[in-house]
């Protein structure tokens, strides 16, 4: 969905649909300047919508800074025509005095969804069994909401997502409700979802990472997905995702408003599940995921609470957060496991580890497929394809039936 697509009020954010439609807020919004000597601005209604009132504002004195909240006293308001025809006007607004306004309390109002349903919205892609699909979905739902900056350092959640081809398309899926300018390089709020890993020069104010099995990124939050497959819905199913998708998307715009913090009696409890976090990591062994272990669990604290409508992280927020990652951190151990070990792959020729790997991720373990439409699909020489198989059979990883080849999970006695 874009930005300017936004048609119903339920698409507005709260603090949009305040700043717009109640009297209270007539002269309160977010500053843009209209020309480079600032002599003129508008006020929008939030950082994501541009004023659909024909007016604009000019200020005796200093004037209010850009890209901030303010509030204005007015003194004087006039019509003024923008062309020869007389037919174009806007008000011109004259303000004495500004004073900076804080949105949070607005961005805090009760939404036409609890956050538990947004949670919930998260599963709606996954079959599997619920306490993952749950697990699963809370994880997403953390990212899709963010963090905000500290200190000199960017907000943002950075997260590996481990798991089959089909299954990184099912974690696309709820994230539709990210507006489609979120997704370009020239955002304040960036997104970037891929299979393919860059390092990005360009610092936003948040940045959010979501990598398809990634090499070296440093993650906040790894979304294990290891069983859970598609589920079957139905049309009327989907056309309430639809409607659902947008009432979020105006609870995230008020979200990403929000700057949660945490007690210091809360932040010596971070500290705490910070080094129990860096424990269980490394005692963990070797795992298919890098982990941002110092900086963690108060950028997932933060995204809890504003996925909450709140801005204030409590207990409760931190232990929700790290319980996510523990479990998160076992199923990434029953990857490291599966489809392959990573000493076995160490020991196998590169093209037998790609034969395997992409394999895997089209049809799965005890699947029967042809040698020729596996050639076809990986679109490999056949007589590279035929050694990489045998490597395969005898490192156990593969079963070969006349012209058809089965791959194994290891250490499995079906056969």
């Amino acid at each position: 969905m874009g930005l300017t697509d936004r048609e119903f009020g339920f698409e507005l954010s709260v603090v949009e649909k305040e700043l717009i439609f109640t009297e209270k807020y007539a002269n309160t919004g977010f500053v843009q300047y209209d020309t480079r000597k600032g002599d003129y601005f508008f006020l929008h209604p939030s950082p994501f919508l541009k004023t659909p009132k024909r007016e604009i504002y000019h200020i005796f004195g200093s004037p209010p800074p850009e890209h901030r909240f303010v509030e204005l006293e007015i003194v004087d308001e006039k019509q003024k025509t923008l062309d020869n025809s007389g037919n174009t006007w806007i008000n011109v607004k004259e303000a004495e005095n500004w004073r900076l306004f804080d949105p949070s309390p607005l961005a805090e109002k009760r939404k036409i969804m609890d956050y538990r349903e947004i949670i919930e919205f998260f599963t709606y892609p996954y079959k599997g069994e619920e306490e993952s699909v749950e697990e699963i979905a809370g994880c997403s739902s953390l990212f899709a909401f963010s963090s905000p900056p500290d200190d000199n350092l960017s907000g943002g959640i950075n997260s590996a997502i481990l798991g089959k081809d089909s299954q990184w398309n099912l974690f696309n899926k709820p994230l539709k409700i990210i507006p489609n300018e979120f997704r370009r390089f020239n955002t304040d709020y960036f997104y970037y979802i891929s299979k393919i890993e860059k390092d990005f020069t360009k610092t936003s104010i948040e940045n959010n990472i979501a990598i398809h099995r990634p090499k070296n990124l440093l993650s906040d939050l790894p979304i294990i997905i290891l069983d859970e497959t598609q589920k079957k819905l139905s049309r009327q199913y989907n056309e309430q995702i639809e409607i659902e998708s947008k009432i979020i998307t105006a609870h995230l715009l008020d979200a990403l408003l929000l700057q949660p913090h945490a007690t210091k009696k809360v932040e010596k409890l971070m500290y705490e599940k910070i080094i129990e976090m860096r424990e269980e990591y490394y005692s963990a062994g070797l795992l298919p995921f890098n982990q941002n272990i110092g900086g963690a669990v108060p950028k997932l604290a933060s995204s809890y609470c504003r996925l909450q409508s709140s801005s204030n992280i409590d207990k409760e927020d931190v232990d929700f957060v790290v319980d996510l990652w523990v479990s998160m951190r076992q199923r990434a151990e029953k990857l490291a496991d599966s489809p392959m070990k990573h000493n076995h792959m160490l020991e196998l020729a590169s093209d037998s580890r790609t034969v395997f790997l992409k394999l895997y991720d089209i049809i799965g373990a005890d699947t029967e497929i042809s040698m020729a439409d596996a050639v076809r699909e990986l679109r490999m020489d056949p007589e590279e394809f035929e050694l990489a198989v045998d490597s395969l059979i005898n490192k156990g990883y593969c079963v070969r039936r006349n012209n058809f080849i089965t791959l194994l999970e290891p250490y499995t006695k079906k056969y």
